[in-house]
Order: C-alpha cells, then sequence, then structure tokens
C-alpha cells in the first residue's frame, strides 16, 4: 500500500466496518459468481485473467480465457508468440493495445523472473501494465496474501455505505479509499481473497452504478446510501 497516511488512522467507524464485512461476507456463500480464474492458484493464469479483465465485463472474458490458457499455458509461449495469434483469441474483447501487454509481461517474465510470477508487491509492479489493483490482486489471489483491492465498482461501494467521498480526480488512486480498504480486510490471511471476489460481486449484482438493488442489499439498515433515497 502506497500512501503518506498512517496505517493506523481510521477512517471509517470500526463497528461499522465489522457489521459491513460480516453481511458481505455471508451474503456471498449463496451469492458467488464462477469464472475459471479463481479455481486456480497459478499466477501465470491469475496474472493473465487479470489483464484480460481491465476495463471488460468478467462474463465475456469467461468466454475466451480458457482457449487463451491452452494456447498460451506458459509466459515461454506466450513471450514468442506473434501478436496476429494472441489477437486470434482476444481480438472479440476490445482494448488493441492488452495484445501487447500481454507480449510484454511475459517477456519480462522470462528474462527477469525466470519464467516465475513474483510474489512481492514490489516486483509485480515493475512488470509492464501492473499497477497496484493488479499486483494486490495476484498477492490474494495466487500467493493468499492479505492484499486490499480498488477500483471504481469498490470506490462506488465504500462511498456509498460509509458516505465518505474521494477528493481526488481519480478515486482509486486515492490514498485514504485504499487505506480503507485494507483496513477491511479480514484479519485471517486466507479470508482475504474471498472478501475481495465478494467485494466484486456485490458491485455486480447488487450495488450497481447504475438502479442498485438497495431494497435487497444486506447492508442496507446501516448504509448512508440508502438512508438517502
Amino acid at each position: 500500500m502506497n500512501h503518506n497516511l498512517r496505517k493506523n488512522l481510521r477512517i471509517v467507524n470500526p463497528q461499522k466496518s465489522r457489521y459491513f464485512r460480516g453481511k458481505i461476507l455471508e451474503w456471498h456463500k449463496s451469492n458467488k459468481r464462477s469464472f475459471p480464474w479463481r479455481k486456480t492458484k497459478n499466477p501465470y493464469y491469475i496474472l493473465v485473467a487479470e489483464i484480460l479483465l481491465q476495463q471488460t465485463d468478467a462474463a465475456k472474458v469467461a468466454k475466451e480465457y480458457s482457449s487463451f490458457i491452452k494456447a498460451f499455458p506458459k509466459p515461454s509461449k506466450l513471450a514468442t508468440a506473434s501478436k496476429s495469434s494472441v489477437n486470434r483469441f482476444i481480438g472479440k474483447l476490445g482494448l488493441d493495445y492488452r495484445v501487447n501487454r500481454l507480449i510484454n509481461v511475459a517477456s519480462s517474465l522470462e528474462k527477469n523472473f525466470n519464467g516465475k510470477v513474483p510474489d512481492k508487491q514490489k516486483q509485480l509492479l515493475k512488470l509492464p501494465g501492473i499497477g497496484l489493483y493488479m499486483a494486490n490482486a495476484i498477492l490474494a489471489s495466487a500467493y493468499n496474501k492479505r492484499a486490499a483491492l480498488l477500483d471504481t465498482n469498490i470506490v462506488r461501494i465504500l462511498e456509498r455505505f460509509f458516505a465518505i467521498k474521494s477528493s481526488k480526480p481519480r478515486p482509486r488512486t486515492d490514498p485514504m479509499l485504499w487505506l480503507v480498504a485494507h483496513q477491511l480486510l479480514p484479519q485471517k490471511t486466507n479470508l482475504c481473497k474471498t472478501w475481495n471476489y465478494a467485494l466484486l460481486d456485490f458491485g455486480a449484482l447488487v450495488c450497481s452504478h447504475y438502479n442498485p438493488i438497495c431494497n435487497e442489499c444486506p447492508c442496507r439498515r446501516r448504509c448512508s446510501y440508502f438512508t438517502v433515497l
């Protein structure tokens, strides 16, 4: 977590945080989404998924993901692939820059990390196109580490429930919100991956940008957004 705020600074009420975390985890037991990249601990497979998921609906990625992994099962295979061969598998997803990013990341893994995906945040951030969100997603999902996620959807959930507002033009880069996300992580490291998935699923299925299903929200009794509707 890269910020200048004190790690022990509490921005949101601890009791409300525990309520929120408990409700979301309980909701997730019956509402979790199933994707192939959630069923593996292979760091490379998870890294590929995170690159494909950038600005792209997860359901669309799921349709192309398994075929891509079969074609490029190792960084060495992807690093030497042609752009056209990579594009044949992911062209339907759009965002053409991803072709270069995938090849460049695989090449960097081969050149600098002996074909292995690093298990340290600083090393992951050295990979081309890998930011804090993606690095933490790999740490939590592949290496079972205590790493928080913060993207536009999670920002929306935190701002609504806790009535906090980022002053940054790009809230997902706000150190304050990253600190909140970190402090919401379960104390048990083995629950952090589940917690991250729960937040992502909750943002997609309940606390969506348009037409959130507030009346069915498990957190509505203490949600600041619900009380002002």
